[in-house]
């Protein structure tokens, strides 16, 4: 029991290829096998994702960011609407990249940054209101 544990959790661990790190391979890796003639003789081959270098425009960080990646990550971005919804969206485990989770972290701070300043500007237009309204009154009683 105790193997079939280990062997499972060596599943779970397993690293990522380090072309993979660099970009955004949505837990595409090379796949290894046997292939077998009709006399039996068996000879290893592989099989590599199918990688395309792709430039994606970030609405939330503003610019342009070119990225290898497979064509199942394509059909993710696709499928998610824009490469930012991917990004912030998809789970650590799915990205496994540190491209990925870099830009994670980039557009989470990014947006936190914006949302502090729609409420900070949400509060000037408050108070904003409240000295207009204090005028208005005090006219009023002139």
């Amino acid at each position: 029991m105790s193997s079939l544990f280990n062997a499972l959790n060596g599943l779970a661990c397993r690293s990522v290829m380090k072309r993979a790190q660099r970009g955004l391979y949505g837990g595409k890796d090379i796949i290894f096998s046997d292939q077998s003639s009709f006399s039996t003789r068996k000879t290893r081959r592989t099989w590599k994702p199918n990688v395309q270098t792709k430039t994606y425009h970030s609405d939330v960080l503003d610019s342009n960011i070119r990225v290898s990646l497979t064509t199942y990550t394509i059909r993710c971005i696709d499928k998610a609407g824009s490469f930012d919804n991917y990004i912030i969206h998809t789970k650590d485990k799915d990205l496994a990249s540190e491209l990925g989770s870099d830009l994670k972290v980039a557009m989470k701070h990014e947006l936190q940054k914006k949302a502090l300043l729609i409420l900070e500007n949400e509060k000037q237009e408050e108070e904003l209101k409240l000295k207009l309204s204090d005028l208005e009154s005090t006219t009023k009683q002139i």
